[in-house]
C-alpha cells in the first residue's frame, strides 16, 4: 500500500510539473485598433516606424489640421512642432489575446468632428500574432457610437502585412476590398472580433482544472486505502522536510520545486524496494 501511494505521489508531481511548464510557456499577443480618415487623421499599425508602438505617438490620435497651432485653438496645447500636427490624448482599448475567444479594440475621447472628415481611408486591426501561427480572426463587428454598423464573417487579411494577422475593413486604395462605408463616429469606435486557432481560453482552462481535480480524487482514494499508521508517519516527515517549498509558484521556480518533489518521491520508491 505504501508503495502504491508513493507511485501516486510521483504521478501527481509529474502532472503538476507538466501543467506548470505549459503555463510558463503560454504566449499572449496584442491587438490594436487602427484608422485613417479622409483628412488623414490617424493611428498607424504598431509596426510603423514613425508613429508605431515604439514611439510616443502610438497612444495618441494624430491630426494634421492646417499644419499650424492655430487651426484648432482648443487643442493648441496638443500641437507637436516635431511632426507639425496635433497629437491628441484619447482613450484606446487594446486587447491582450491569451487564447481563443472574443475581444474588443476601441477608441474613445477623440473629437471626430474636429477635422471635418466623414469616412475612413483605412480601418483595421493591428496585431502581433504571427501570420504563420494558425490563428484566424472572424465574426468581426464594427461598433459606432455603441451600435453595430457592420459585420464581417471573414475579414480580409491586409495583403501589405506579410508578418502578422491584420484584418482589414477599409482601404480605399485596394480594389479587391469593399471598404467599410457605414456610419461615421461622433463619439466612439470599436471593433469586436473572435480569435480561433491559438487554443487556450476558458474552455481549455476548465478542462485542465477538471483533469487536476480527477487526479486529486484518485490520489485521495489511494490514500484512503493505505496503511493508516505508516502513512501518518510518512506524511508528517514529508511535511517537516519540505515545508512551503512544495507549494507551486508561478514561473520557473515553481516548476523546479514540483520537479524536485517528484525526484524525492522517486528516491523514496527505491528505498522502499531495498527495505523489502
Amino acid at each position: 500500500m505504501k508503495l502504491r501511494k508513493i507511485l501516486a505521489s510521483v504521478a501527481a508531481a509529474a502532472l503538476a510539473a507538466t501543467t506548470m511548464v505549459t503555463i510558463a510557456s503560454a504566449e499572449s499577443y496584442n491587438a490594436y485598433i487602427g484608422f485613417q480618415d479622409t483628412v488623414y487623421s490617424f493611428r498607424n499599425a504598431w509596426t510603423e516606424a514613425n508613429y508605431g508602438k515604439a514611439t510616443d505617438y502610438f497612444d495618441k490620435a494624430i491630426v494634421w489640421g492646417g499644419n499650424d497651432p492655430e487651426s484648432f485653438p482648443e487643442y493648441e496645447d496638443s500641437y507637436d512642432y516635431d511632426i507639425e500636427g496635433y497629437a491628441i490624448d484619447v482613450d484606446y482599448t487594446d486587447a491582450v489575446i491569451d487564447g481563443d475567444g472574443t475581444y474588443t479594440v476601441a477608441i474613445d475621447g477623440f473629437p471626430w468632428e474636429l477635422d471635418s472628415a466623414s469616412s475612413f481611408n483605412l480601418l483595421f486591426i493591428s496585431t502581433d500574432i504571427p501570420l504563420d501561427s494558425g490563428a484566424t480572426i472572424s465574426s468581426a463587428s464594427i461598433i459606432v457610437d455603441g451600435a453595430v454598423a457592420a459585420t464581417y464573417d471573414e475579414p480580409m487579411q491586409n495583403p501589405d502585412d506579410k508578418s502578422y494577422v491584420c484584418p482589414l475593413f477599409a482601404n480605399i486604395w485596394n480594389s479587391d476590398l469593399e471598404s467599410y462605408a457605414g456610419a461615421y463616429p461622433t463619439e466612439s469606435l470599436a471593433i469586436e472580433f473572435t480569435v480561433t486557432g491559438l487554443g487556450g481560453g476558458a474552455e481549455d482552462t476548465a478542462a485542465d482544472d477538471t483533469a487536476t481535480d480527477d487526479t486529486a480524487a484518485d490520489d485521495t482514494a489511494t490514500d484512503d486505502t493505505a496503511d493508516t499508521t505508516a502513512d501518518t508517519t510518512t506524511d508528517d516527515t514529508a511535511d517537516t522536510t519540505t515545508g512551503d517549498k512544495t507549494t507551486p509558484d508561478t514561473g520557473v521556480e515553481g516548476v523546479a520545486a514540483v520537479a524536485g518533489l517528484a525526484i524525492v518521491a522517486a528516491g523514496a520508491v527505491i528505498v522502499a524496494k531495498k527495505r523489502k
